[in-house]
């Protein structure tokens, strides 16, 4: 499973990610399978965990930005 994966599971999953963050579900599954989040949606991925109390590891968090 990719960080992405890691990431977007721990954050309750693809229906939930799109939801809070106003995208379609497949986007956010495409996400998954490509490995990476778009930088610019790294915002919305940090909030969301925030309000969720879920503790996203910063590096993890760079490297998918990079992608």
């Amino acid at each position: 499973m990719t960080s992405a994966a890691h990431i977007i599971a721990a954050l309750g999953g693809t229906s939930a990610v799109a939801r809070e963050l106003d995208v379609p579900a497949s986007t956010v599954s495409s996400w998954k399978s490509g490995g990476s989040i778009p930088r610019w949606r790294m915002a919305g991925i940090t909030s969301l965990a925030k309000s969720l109390g879920v503790d996203l590891d910063e590096a993890v968090l760079q490297e998918l930005a990079a992608r």
